[in-house]
Formats: structure tokens, C-alpha cells, sequence
């Protein structure tokens, strides 16, 4: 992308559009000598993002010239600022009977799993099975917390840290009795 004449004010462009306007001129290269219809629109569109931004880095219009028609437009500095982000969709309602049932099913899933090589663990090895599992439960803490809100993930979570949690008071009442 031709940036065109520099004026004696204009601020430097920061180092990430900078890196950008390199990154889409490489592109317009591949893409203006034959290119499919949406690579070309993507081309264009792009263009026009960047332009936008060098516009309001700069802080008066520049030129954008189209690689592929060599068409000349005026961007203008942004009257409102960068764009907005798109809002997030909402969720729709939580399936609960679902959920809890994937969370059951991990959780008896991780439970018996827990106590049987639990169980293994402290035949060979006595009561070393205690601190490995306290490796395991702290080794999971953090990933079962940075999913526990994503909408499908906390259920698995949800029932790994039931069933972790069930697995423990079985095997403690089993070194009971």
C-alpha cells in the first residue's frame, strides 16, 4: 500500500500498522493478478480498514487506491472513533437436564477412575497414592476453573470435581474400614 506523500506533521505510524499495511500490500500482490471474486473483496475491504486507521492515525483524510481497479477514494478520519465490536450473541437457555447428565456420567466416569488406580497406586506404593492425588486434583484446579463458563465445558468440569471430590471421601472411608 502507497501511503503517498508524508506532510511535515504527521505523527510516525505505530509498528503494528505498519506491519499490517506491509502484510496487506504482500497480499494485494498475490491476490490482484487473478485472484478468486472473495479474495478480492477481502482485498478491498481490508484496504479500506487500514486506510481508515492510517486516517485517524494521521488525523486528516488519505487516499485509498484500489489494486485491482487502481479506483482512487477519499477515506476520511473516523467522526466516532474506532469501530465498535459487534455485541455478543446471548445464550439461549441452559439445558439443564443435559448438562447434568454429561456432568453425572463424567463424574462417576472420573470417580471410579480416582478410586481404582487409587487403589492400585496404594498397593504398590502404600500411602504415596494420597500426595498423587493431591498432585492430580491440583493439576486439574486450574483448567476445570478456566472452563467452568464456557457453555459446554462446565459440565465436565462441573462433574470431574464431583467426581474427584467423591473419589476422595470413598477413599478415606475405605483407609476406615
Amino acid at each position: 500500500m502507497e501511503l503517498g506523500e508524508r506532510l511535515p506533521g504527521d505523527p510516525p505510524l505505530p509498528a503494528e500498522l505498519r506491519a499490517a499495511l506491509d502484510e496487506w500490500s504482500a497480499f494485494s500482490t498475490a491476490v490482484a493478478g487473478g485472484g478468486r471474486p472473495e479474495d478480492v473483496d477481502l482485498l478491498r475491504r481490508r484496504g479500506r480498514q487500514l486506510a481508515s486507521r492510517v486516517a485517524d492515525v494521521l488525523g486528516r483524510p488519505v487516499e485509498f487506491v484500489d489494486p485491482v481497479t487502481g479506483a482512487i477514494e477519499t477515506v476520511r478520519v473516523s467522526p466516532v472513533g474506532p469501530i465498535p465490536r459487534l455485541a455478543v450473541e446471548t445464550p439461549g437457555p441452559v439445558p439443564w437436564t443435559t448438562g447434568l447428565t454429561v456432568a453425572a456420567f463424567v463424574a462417576v466416569l472420573v470417580g471410579f477412575t480416582d478410586i481404582v488406580l487409587s487403589n492400585g497406586f496404594a498397593e504398590a506404593f502404600g500411602l504415596l497414592w494420597i500426595p498423587a492425588n493431591l498432585l492430580v486434583g491440583f493439576g486439574l484446579a486450574p483448567t476445570l476453573w478456566l472452563v467452568h463458563d464456557m457453555p459446554f465445558w462446565r459440565w465436565p468440569a462441573l462433574g470431574t470435581a464431583v467426581g474427584l471430590g467423591v473419589g476422595w471421601v470413598v477413599l478415606l472411608l475405605g483407609m476406615l474400614g
